[in-house]
């Protein structure tokens, strides 16, 4: 990236060359004039289109450095450098928008990048797909399907548990997939089994099968391994989970996303 030379303006340099004849060295900026320099040569840089500076704009404006806080503003200038390829820009106004704490939430506008970070390989933009896909709302439609094939793109231990409890728990009978819920469940478990997260995934997915027996067995042992985690205050979704498969039901469930 090319470095810019900070110097002061050639009008105020004559002037001071003028009045101050015997000295050979420039006056340095003030500790208040570097900072209003620095913001009118990036706003300068980002009007002509420089995606970097639009970048460090909307950055400011997030922030409040520099500048007034505007976070919607910030927010545009973010995705107006993410339109010219900067990667770190599109991840930021995806975060944003998929976060909805510092502008409103919209899971349409985080979709759009995502899915162009996800097109290069991008594991977290997959894992968030996940989330949006799996829960939808706020302009994005749910498809458990979608869900499942960017879980399974990233694929780390908490991907493929997102995998097996959307493959028995999904509202759709046409992405719920019981054997492969299991399949990829037992590995999980065999591979952590005092997960509380894989038992009760797992139960799910025996649920789903119809094996009811199995699925109240593990989430018993899900319910136990819980309660020694920090987690506890999750035990009456464990309860009422426990007592579904105690009357041979499967358990059914959207993924909420956080506010």
């Amino acid at each position: 990236m090319t470095k810019h030379v900070w110097k002061l303006a050639a009008g105020l340099l004559a002037l001071f060359a003028v009045q101050q004849p015997a000295l050979a060295f420039s006056v340095p900026a003030t500790e208040a004039a570097a900072p209003a320099s620095k913001l009118a040569h990036i706003q300068l840089k980002a009007s002509q289109g420089e995606s970097e500076a639009q970048f460090l704009l909307g950055l400011m404006y997030l922030s409040g450095r520099f500048v007034s806080p505007d976070p919607q503003l910030g927010a545009n200038w973010v995705e107006r450098a993410a339109e010219t390829g900067h990667k770190k820009a599109a991840q930021t106004i995806a975060d944003l928008a998929f976060d909805g704490k510092i502008i409103p939430r919209d899971l349409a506008l985080a979709e759009r990048w995502y899915l162009s970070l996800a097109s290069e390989q991008d594991k977290w933009a997959q894992f968030r797909l996940g989330f949006i896909y799996a829960a939808g709302g706020n302009g994005v439609a749910r498809n458990c399907g979608k869900a499942v094939d960017n879980f399974m793109a990233v694929g780390d231990e908490i991907s493929l548990g997102n995998v097996v409890w959307i493959l028995s728990t999904c509202p759709e009978a046409k992405y719920r997939d019981g054997g492969k819920a299991l399949a990829i469940g037992k590995g999980l478990v065999e591979a952590n089994k005092q997960d509380p997260t894989n038992l009760d995934n797992l139960a799910a997915a025996y649920a789903e099968i119809g094996d009811y027996s199995s699925a109240v067995d593990l989430q018993k042992q899900a319910i136990k391994a819980l309660k020694q985690t920090a987690e506890f205050d999750k035990s009456d979704e464990f309860e009422l989970r426990l007592e579904n498969y105690r009357q041979q039901k499967p358990y059914r469930e959207v993924v909420p996303l956080s506010q």
